[in-house]
């Protein structure tokens, strides 16, 4: 199997491509489908391609933006 076309390396990828664009990394999570990870600030290229999303838990409401590259989720806080 070519490295480029293993996931777990495409995520690595991504993660050293936002930390070169100084995006701070707050935490990563992997889920079944999708590698997901929190940044403190989006490159203008991110917030470009972003959706906003409104979740609420148990009565508070909050909004955050998400941007889906090379099969991660990459959100942040609105």
């Amino acid at each position: 199997m070519k490295q480029h076309l293993n996931p777990k390396y495409q995520a690595q990828r991504l993660l050293s491509k936002l930390q070169r664009l100084n995006c701070k990394v707050l935490k990563t999570t992997e889920k079944p489908n999708a590698l997901m990870i929190h940044i403190d600030a989006p490159t203008p290229e991110l917030a470009r391609h972003s959706i906003e999303i409104t979740e609420k838990v148990n009565g508070l409401q909050r909004r955050i933006r998400a941007a889906r590259i090379s099969g991660c989720c990459i959100m942040w806080e609105a």
